[in-house]
């Protein structure tokens, strides 16, 4: 036991409470081990829900690739402003040690749980921060294509998470061709959601994100119009919001999105003709689940002139912002040197740019917002032999 954590425990248990309480989640998970007492606290559910809300965010880069190994991505971003600099010494890339059984394909992020799609399509919830696993059963209704969002229910003290699966074949005609089903950790077991994706919405066309429970994608409305579709767990219901904004040229896409510190939204705009313009926009508040109406306000614009080199974004994109630093991390494949490269490109105001390639990948390395909590996964009951039934259904 380290001499802190000697002087915390002669104080008061409430003073105790207020000051772990503001304490990251990654000094506590090393703390659990000080005393029994410390332990059962930070599995605590109230303690947990107090410590998201008072302590202060450690945001963190994951990046994933085809190495199927997952690395802690650390750029700095106040180099993008030397000329002289070679960008190379920006990036640092570190193991982040999943367990080896993952085999990781993909990651979705929600409230300090991440949820692993593995190479052989099974499913399993990992929190880094506490240790914490579980595997989820396997669903059968898949198509051509099938994603997987973690999320959960907003209308209960106590969280319940849930995982939503929506799958498509790629040449669908109609857009009700998408399947939707809901895992729920408390039953242990999968339900189909019949006739709730919407009719006009054509097709996704962003990788889904969790903010506040809810999970929104950028999709698109009768080959038309572009528009943030959201889905609520706790109504079980999907959702339209406007992303247009009257500023946006009219060749301007939304390519997809990103979440800004657990609180509020972030779209990114990109330009399909040359030379290349890039626009980010944020959510102005962090009450966009509540709202009928999202308001936005620019965060970052950038035009690829003769003194930069252009680039062709892919719908695979994915991005992070640092506010401070008024600065931006995206990350793509490029074809580069004959070959498709994972690159990293960092952009920031009056038009600073500069690009690091990561290794050759086909499909390209994806970045994910990580920020650690305490949560713990509910490993729910075990399961009957009628509902081990229902699941292989």
């Amino acid at each position: 036991m380290t001499r802190e954590a000697l002087r915390l425990l002669d104080l008061p248990w409430d003073l105790v409470l207020e000051i772990l309480s503001r304490v990251p989640a990654t000094s506590l998970g090393r703390l659990s081990f000080t005393c029994k007492r410390w332990n059962a606290l930070f599995k605590d559910h109230e303690f947990i829900k107090k410590h998201l809300d008072k302590a202060a965010k450690q945001c963190m880069v994951l990046m994933s690739g085809n190495s199927r190994k997952v690395y802690s991505m650390n750029v700095n971003l106040d180099g993008i402003h030397d000329n002289f600099v070679d960008p190379q010494t920006l990036l640092n890339l570190k193991d982040f040690h999943s367990p080896k059984q993952f085999n990781i394909y993909n990651i979705f992020h929600c409230d300090g749980l991440l949820l692993c799609i593995t190479w052989g399509v099974r499913l399993v919830v990992w929190n880094p921060c506490t240790g914490q696993i579980r595997w989820i059963p396997f669903c059968g209704r898949y198509k051509d294509h099938t994603e997987f969002a973690l999320g959960y229910e907003n209308n209960k003290s106590c969280q319940t998470y849930k995982i939503l699966r929506s799958s498509w074949d790629f040449y669908a005609a109609q857009p009700q061709d998408v399947d939707c089903g809901i895992y729920d950790f408390e039953s242990h077991s999968w339900k189909d959601l019949n006739d709730v994706f919407p009719k006009n919405c054509r097709k996704l066309l962003s990788k889904a994100v969790s903010l506040k429970g809810n999970i929104y994608w950028v999709a698109n409305k009768n080959d038309e119009e572009d528009f943030l579709l959201s889905f609520d767990f706790s109504t079980e219901k999907y959702r339209c919001l406007s992303i247009s904004f009257s500023s946006v040229d009219g060749d301007f896409v939304p390519t997809t999105l990103s979440v800004v510190k657990e609180e509020r939204l972030a779209v990114l705009y990109s330009s399909y003709s040359h030379p290349t313009k890039i626009e980010i926009w944020m959510t102005a508040h962090d009450k966009i689940d509540q709202a009928r109406l999202v308001s936005w306000s620019k965060f970052l614009s950038l035009e690829l002139d003769e003194n930069n080199p252009q680039i062709d974004l892919s719908t695979d994109i994915t991005f992070f912002i640092d506010e401070e630093k008024k600065a931006a991390v995206l990350c793509d494949v490029e074809y580069f040197n004959k070959r498709d490269t994972g690159m990293v490109y960092i952009v920031g105001e009056d038009n600073r740019f500069m690009k690091i390639p990561v290794g050759t990948n086909s499909s390209g390395p994806v970045i994910y917002n990580y920020v650690p909590s305490l949560v713990q996964i509910q490993q729910g009951g075990v399961m009957t032999r009628e509902r081990k039934r229902k699941n292989r259904h």
